[in-house]
């Protein structure tokens, strides 16, 4: 009994030191944006003293660029997550729910997709999207993000809709019911969960996206909040307490995210993806 005992506290403070090692550098940046500039580098790690707003107000001011890159974030997120859940789930419907040969040939195709990283593909994506006019578009963007996530959400997706009880599909079709009512009637209402929990995973990739932005976008109007953050570091090469404020607006929105649906993330990954 005593070694059990001994054996939790040590996970639980195996636990804590982890976290605490994982958070510091994101509570650094934190601090930082509340610190005046000289205090950056005499204490980088200190507690504010005092703590103040002015870079905040400063970076959200009307004349910033913030609200721009902001906005071209959620256009660019909000498309490609609304993309990835209405074709996602009109795949993941067909694919569990209705029988026709060749169906897990069609299903093993769209898993290769988990295989094939963006870096990969970068250049004959860049010839495609000049050929297609997309270059400098924020739709081109949007497609090849939407491209690269559905794989793994027609698998969550796929997973979930193979765990609903054949009886609620027949008891649909007895009620005079179509493949398409029992979709809008009992899937969609029965799958918050797993939606949630692609609509996090895809918003975190998206949102957080590097590369393809910078290779699409060629106008500064257009940036998304990375792309953003990498030009106000330049902008302020010295002041490392504005870069720090601006980092930590620019967390803000996918963590806000995140908690309101991180309740869902779980309950859907092992009701869809882990049992299927």
């Amino acid at each position: 009994m005593k070694s059990k005992k001994i054996k939790h506290l040590f996970r639980v403070i195996f636990s804590a030191v982890t976290a605490f090692l994982m958070f510091f550098p994101i509570l650094t940046v934190i601090m930082g944006g509340f610190k005046e500039k000289g205090q950056i580098f005499s204490d980088p790690f200190g507690i504010p003293r005092p703590p103040t707003i002015e870079t905040f107000v400063e970076i959200l001011g009307s004349a910033s660029s913030y609200w721009v890159l902001l906005f071209n974030s959620i256009f660019i997120t909000g498309a490609t997550i609304s993309i990835v859940i209405i074709f996602g789930m009109l795949a993941g419907v067909g694919l569990s729910r209705i029988k026709v040969p060749g169906q897990q040939l069609v299903y093993n195709y769209f898993l290769l997709g988990l295989l094939f990283p963006l870096t990969v593909a970068i250049l004959p994506l860049f010839l495609q999207l000049r050929s297609l006019g997309l270059i400098g578009s924020r739709f081109g963007v949007i497609l090849i993000e939407a491209a690269f996530n559905l794989p793994l959400s027609i698998f969550i997706l796929t997973g979930f809709f193979k765990n609903i009880p054949n009886e609620l599909q027949d008891a649909c079709y007895i009620d005079g019911g179509t493949i398409f009512i029992f979709f809008r009637k009992i899937l969609i209402p029965l799958s918050t969960p797993v939606i949630s929990t692609v609509t996090i995973i895809v918003f975190v990739a998206s949102w957080n996206q590097f590369m393809l932005p910078l290779l699409v976008l060629s106008d500064t109007k257009l940036y998304t909040i990375p792309l953003g953050v990498m030009q106000y570091q330049g902008q302020y090469a010295s002041g490392w307490n504005q870069i720090m404020a601006f980092i930590t607006l620019s967390m803000l929105p996918i963590a806000i995210f995140y908690f309101i649906l991180q309740k869902y993330v779980v309950e859907g990954l092992t009701s869809g993806a882990i049992k299927g």
